[in-house]
């Protein structure tokens, strides 16, 4: 763990831990903590990773394959106990490496953890059993973090009859889509199948189902966080993202996970920006005060279908106004943003595909029995012709042009408007029918598309329970900036509420 980030943990480990001199007794709430609710209750003895590893082990024993079936959890780790045990004596020998000594995390089936397989989401691609961790995962195991179970992401490469596991719920509406291809640590946090998760966007895998899901989700900018040993689309727009029940819990996590890494030369461009501290403890409690967030209205749509969508967002705007924010309603690009933002037109992702998997699979090695995905693709799903490498088709050039283009013009008008950050809904459409088509309108690519910093946090429900997410972005690298408004605005709503489907059980509330 570095020494930047475990110092200011133990210096505010040490003031909570003095504060509990004999008074009144506190209550924790599995469903409500944060991982600093957790560690001042580990402080005080009161909880032990142990524990906290077996209520959420409850959890899924309870709700993933019985009961209302959510559907998440891919591959457990067998180790979870032995390895919260091992954590708790280190924790009473030494004390904690940082906020997430002891905590668990989910990981979508992207991500080589080793000793657990990698399934893809895709029963032929064979779950390899890698030999090396990802560089995130190598990193929260650094600062004490437990690798608590792969859970599901969509079928990347054939369809839903060729997944390990088949559909994941929306545990807040059954039938309806918990969102794309991180759908399965959405709803597994939603859930309380974990404290924390992983996901990866790549067009808005995070995004779509932090919304979907009523969680909260990150994406940093592009390079904040590295892809080695991640199976990924796209080197230009795909990023492994945080996703928990708090912004404090995600800016915790990114925290860990950024930084340089050589085997992902992405991560070169955000030199100088890094967090050189633990973010989540540079949040405050008025963050929105003086603030002045753009309301980009020509990326809103409009309609019958969209209005109940749009109502929460006009109630989240005066959210923000009660808590000090100057609201520049609206905002205007000039051009006709929601069309030129699809990836259609600024995505690259197709001609990175499968060059950007190949690098993948060759750092598993032997641990796999493909000589490489092309061949794998060819005999699993249906041929298909290689497309040229990236920056050799002029279709592949001009994608690469728009994209800056975007980047450019958001910025430009940030500056022009002397913005902090803009707020979006994410989609104004609800969560549409689980298996079916997904209508053109069901969400957006500005963020995922363009690399820029963004955060969703849960925006309330439209009258049938369905989950909407209000989206917080900003310029390229102010992701602090982003995270406090996310927070600020998180602390003027509070909207996230647990889904009926997975009611609170025995232990997971007490006092101390």
């Amino acid at each position: 763990m570095p020494i930047h980030l475990l110092k200011p943990f133990v210096a505010a480990s040490i003031l909570i831990t003095g504060a509990l001199a004999p008074c009144s007794a506190k209550t924790f709430d599995l469903s409500t903590a944060n991982i600093a609710d957790v560690q001042e209750a580990m402080d005080a003895g009161a909880l032990t990773a142990e524990k906290l590893v077996q209520l959420y082990l409850n959890r899924i024993e309870a709700y993933d394959k019985k009961g209302p079936k959510i559907n998440t959890v891919i591959t457990l780790n067998p180790n979870a106990l032995a390895e919260a045990r091992a954590l708790d004596k280190e924790r009473a020998e030494s004390g904690p490496r940082s906020q997430l000594h002891g905590i668990p995390v989910v990981f979508k089936d992207l991500v080589d953890i080793v000793g657990l397989p990698t399934t893809a989401g895709h029963v032929p691609f064979g779950a390899p059993i890698p030999k090396r961790d990802a560089t995130l995962v190598a990193k929260l195991k650094d600062a004490g973090a437990i690798m608590l179970a792969k859970v599901s992401t969509r079928n990347w490469f054939g369809s839903w009859e060729q997944h390990p596991i088949g559909l994941t719920l929306n545990p807040y509406k059954p039938g309806y889509s918990p969102g794309f291809t991180s759908n399965g640590s959405g709803a597994a946090i939603a859930s309380y199948f974990s404290q924390l998760a992983i996901g990866t966007d790549n067009s808005a895998s995070v995004q779509h189902p932090s919304a979907n899901s009523s969680v909260v989700g990150m994406v940093a900018s592009q390079g904040m966080v590295s892809r080695a040993g991640v199976l990924t689309n796209s080197a230009t727009q795909d990023r492994p993202g945080p996703m928990a029940r708090s912004v404090y819990d995600v800016a915790a996590m990114i925290s860990v996970m950024a930084g340089w890494d050589a085997e992902d030369l992405m991560t070169f461009r955000p030199m100088g920006h890094f967090p050189e501290s633990d973010w989540s403890l540079e949040l405050g409690d008025n963050e929105l005060v003086g603030k002045r967030i753009g309301v980009l209205r020509e990326m809103i749509y409009e309609g019958e279908k969209h209005e109940e969508a749009r109502k929460l967002f006009e109630i989240a705007l005066e959210d923000m106004r009660r808590a000090g924010a100057f609201v520049v309603d609206p905002i205007l690009t000039g051009i006709d943003l929601k069309e030129m933002t699809r990836s259609a037109y600024i995505s690259p992702a197709r001609y990175e595909k499968r060059p950007h998997q190949e690098v993948y699979l060759k750092r598993l090695g032997d641990a796999t029995k493909w000589d490489s995905i092309q061949t794998m693709y060819n005999q699993t799903v249906e041929p298909e012709e290689p497309l040229p490498m990236p920056g050799t088709a002029e279709d592949s050039k001009a994608r690469y042009a728009a994209r800056q283009a975007i980047i450019d013009l958001i910025h430009e008008t940030m500056d022009r408007f002397d913005l902090d950050a803009i707020a979006l809904p994410y989609r104004t459409l609800p969560p549409e029918p689980y298996p079916g088509p997904r209508p053109p309108e069901s969400t957006t690519n500005l963020t995922s598309c363009t690399g820029l910093p963004a955060v969703i946090v849960p925006g309330g429900y439209i009258p049938d329970n369905r989950p909407i997410g209000i989206q917080i972005f900003g310029r390229q690298y102010d992701d602090l900036n982003v995270l406090k408004i996310a927070h600020g605005y998180e602390l003027a709503s509070k909207n996230r509420k647990t889904p009926a489907l997975t009611p609170p059980l025995d232990g997971e509330v007490f006092e101390y």
